[in-house]
């Protein structure tokens, strides 16, 4: 049946050869993320919603001038439709600092303290005894800081 349709085509078509599928390639390499990048994408994107958010003001304000002259349903709906969308991209503005606060935690090193329970000394009462001691000693020579006057 194929042949047929090339026949009538005029197309040349050997069926038993198979096609290779060529992968497609892209000029964008997948390159380790950087923080750096990151702190660009997020400036990016905030430029461009906050020019959306803009936009999205100047155009309600026309639209509801149109819908107060013309009077029409279908121009206020317009209103209340890019007041929604308008709305929309308000959130995603919160969200996308919400998202960069999280990966910047996620990036920093954590500088949780260490805390240590049921710590067990092991040797003889004496041994015990002369570490309390050293140990009083070290805080007894700690001089405390005077004020400056």
């Amino acid at each position: 049946m194929n042949s047929n349709i090339a026949k009538e085509l005029d197309i040349d078509v050997d069926a038993t050869e198979p096609k290779k599928i060529q992968p497609i390639k892209s000029d964008v390499e997948s390159k380790p993320y950087k923080t750096s990048e990151a702190d660009d994408d997020y400036n990016e994107v905030r430029r461009n919603l906050k020019v959306v958010i803009e936009q999205s003001n100047s155009a309600i304000q026309g639209i509801l001038e149109l819908a107060e002259d013309s009077q029409q349903p279908r121009a206020y709906e317009v209103v209340a439709q890019l007041i929604g969308q308008t709305l929309e991209a308000n959130t995603k503005l919160i969200d996308l600092h919400r998202r960069m606060k999280d990966i910047k935690k996620e990036d920093a090193p954590s500088k949780a303290a260490s805390v240590t329970n049921n710590s067990i000394f092991v040797g003889s009462t004496a041994e015990l005894q002369k570490m309390i001691k050293a140990q009083q000693k070290q805080m007894i020579d700690v001089k405390p800081i005077e004020e400056s006057k």
